[in-house]
């Protein structure tokens, strides 16, 4: 059999695992409706209390300021891009480390370990079921501002920001399996997850632009693939900027996602295998 030829059918199966690992967590998800009604509305209620600060300190939802190291006063719109973009980075380095502790709870962690595939599949199965939920959550959240607030939002806009946005999740993905591997070999990720979500929402321009920043905090900022995600859809949707205009912040985002998707596979195979031959995993 040639290399081409066995190729064809081991994509297959992984893509086979992939789609069952979405179809089971999308069925769970259905299965608490009330979830789902939460997160696609409470989110909201996070960036509200940062508006009212910033119109409590400015006199209103603008600011001549603020215009001037972001090239727009409008205020309102760039914590909302903020916090939606930042949900992707909620749910993943959270979930996908976590659901190895609940299928740990479940008893059926001992089942996955014991398939006869790559479990770095599983993972990208369990991954995308969580983008796709925060998609849903993320539409939601911004149909709700463009009601409440009056963003304006065109097709022409969207498509880019679509775009960007995959980019975001694919570095999210490779940050995703580091998180799961150390879910593996400290049987819970809870902590660092925490450590590094606080690590991007502070060193990313969540709330704030990142020209605000040190310097030494503007560096750290370099490293993290939401920085370039913000900085591109917010010159996307507040300033009007091509695609074009910010392809050194693209190609930098591709670069971060690969590096990150390559050491998170590794790294995670690695620690599955390691963790297999120490005993750890029974531990779970």
């Amino acid at each position: 059999m040639t290399k081409s030829a066995y190729q064809q059918p081991l994509l297959r199966s992984n893509l086979f695992v992939v789609w069952n690992e979405i179809i089971k967590n999308t069925k769970t998800m259905l299965a608490y409706p009330t979830i789902i009604v939460f997160w696609a509305i409470f989110p909201i209620f996070w960036f509200i209390p940062f508006i009212l600060q910033g119109q409590a300190f400015v006199g209103g939802l603008e600011s001549a300021n603020f215009a001037q190291i972001t090239g727009s006063g409008e205020y309102v719109p760039f914590i909302v891009i903020g916090a939606i973009l930042n949900s992707y980075v909620n749910t993943l380095l959270y979930g996908v480390g976590e659901n190895i502790r609940k299928e740990a709870y479940q008893g059926t962690l001992d089942y996955v370990l014991a398939a006869p595939c790559n479990k770095a599949y599983v993972l990208i199965g369990k991954a995308i079921s969580e983008s796709l939920s925060s998609t849903i959550f993320a539409i939601s959240q911004l149909t709700i501002s463009v009601l409440l607030f009056g963003m304006t939002i065109t097709l022409g806009v969207m498509v880019p920001v679509f775009f960007i946005t995959i980019l975001l999740i694919l570095g999210l993905y490779g940050m995703s399996l580091l998180m799961a591997a150390f879910s593996l070999m400290y049987k819970q990720s809870y902590d660092l997850s925490e450590t590094i979500g606080y690590i991007f929402y502070i060193f990313a321009p969540v709330r704030y632009p990142v020209e605000s920043l040190p310097t030494w905090a503007q560096i750290i900022g370099k490293f993290i693939p939401l920085t370039y995600a913000l900085i591109i859809v917010r010159s996307i949707m507040l300033l009007g900027t091509d695609l074009s205009a910010v392809y050194l912040e693209v190609i930098t985002l591709l670069i971060v996602d690969v590096i990150l998707l390559l050491v998170g596979f590794y790294l995670f195979n690695w620690i599955e295998k390691k963790t297999r031959k120490s005993g750890i995993i029974s531990h779970h």
